[in-house]
């Protein structure tokens, strides 16, 4: 039986398919398998006026405003600034980060979760945040492989390519945003010890534990993609609420937000099918649990600015819930942990970026 201990109390998740869970050290740590058997509103600028136009004309270009791409206009206001999103190709697959502002003494955590992940306040740097999870052809494009468990039979008209990519530990995912980095003119953010990241084959990525890979150096200020830390993941997921899942409060309302066991049907799905949050983020809750940079530990309060997480440990943060568990485990605020040299068939990533 695979379960959740609750100190004396063993709950029952023998429904989870080839993953357990278990209460250490103030988190709950994600037992992976190494393998499994079977992924602004338009700005409307008006154009100044000529030297010669009239007064009169003038005068009524100063109240009309510029219609917005909500079918609005302005009303006198001032126009929204340019979305600073920036969507980027790499092997003819594109995908978007979204922009998220920066964040002062901004509340994370929840009520929900008092004894790991209680209510607390976070300040971040600008950043950007990947719409969706890395899905399969993204993976491909950058790796040449594709390591999923799901890499066939997609639901209904599902597009293969477009599920998310998993069964990848997190030494497979910094690499992959180093490679993708070097795929688009960017600046790396991750250096590893004896690694050269150009001739790098996905078969040296280290598939037991590894000191060199454990001790990867990241470089925040590097305009590269990386993995999120984990109050940069909780921020985006909240979607500028407070509500308890990435996108809605209300656990009836979930199934519109997230794929999960009560409608995943032991499997994962298409990227970008459900509801986005407030910050335009697709799957933040459900399909597959994302891999942070965190190594995994208690939460001292208050945190540092752009807390990167503990200076070491044995396990990495992973957040947001998969396919296969309940609606609690899918809560933005829920907290888990993974040996970074495993992997299982619930679990991928979402990058992020410098502006």
């Amino acid at each position: 039986m695979t379960g959740l201990l609750y100190g004396e109390e063993l709950m029952d998740f023998s429904f989870i398919n080839s993953i357990s869970f278990f209460r250490r050290k103030y988190m709950i740590k994600l037992n992976l398998n190494k393998s499994s058997a079977a992924s602004s509103g338009r700005l409307c600028a008006l154009k100044r006026a000529a030297a010669l136009i009239t007064a009169a004309l003038i005068a009524v270009l100063m109240f009309t405003g510029c219609p917005n791409s909500a079918g609005g206009s302005g009303g006198g206001t001032t126009p929204p600034a340019p979305s600073a999103d920036k969507t980027y190709t790499v092997g003819g697959v594109s995908f978007t980060m979204k922009d998220i502002a920066a964040v002062t003494n901004g509340t994370v955590g929840h009520t929900d979760n008092t004894d790991n992940n209680a209510p607390h306040t976070v300040s971040l740097t600008a950043y950007r945040i990947g719409e969706t999870e890395v899905t399969q052809e993204l993976w491909h494009a950058v790796m040449g492989n594709n390591p999923s468990n799901f890499s066939g039979s997609p639901e209904g008209s599902e597009v293969q390519g477009k599920r998310p990519v998993e069964n990848v530990n997190w030494y497979q995912c910094i690499a992959f945003c180093n490679k993708l980095s070097k795929a688009c003119n960017l600046d790396p953010c991750y250096t590893v010890t004896g690694v050269n990241f150009d001739t790098l084959n996905f078969s040296a990525i280290p598939t037991s534990d590894d000191s060199d890979w454990n001790n990867a150096v990241l470089d925040m200020s590097k305009n590269g993609f990386r993995l999120p830390t984990e109050a940069e993941w909780e921020w985006a997921a909240k979607g500028g609420t407070n509500d308890k899942w990435a996108g809605t409060n209300e656990e009836a309302q979930l199934v519109n937000y997230a794929w999960y066991d009560a409608n995943s049907g032991n499997k994962t799905h298409q990227v970008k099918l459900k509801s986005a949050n407030g910050y335009g983020l697709y799957d933040m809750s459900g399909n597959v649990w994302e891999w942070c940079w965190d190594w995994s530990d208690s939460l001292s309060y208050p945190l540092p600015p752009d807390y990167e997480g503990a200076a070491s440990g044995d396990d990495r943060v992973l957040r947001g819930g998969g396919w296969d568990i309940v609606a609690g485990y899918a809560a933005r605020a829920f907290r888990v942990s993974g040996s970074p040299d495993k992997r299982g068939n619930s679990v991928g990533l979402r990058l992020v970026s410098r502006p």
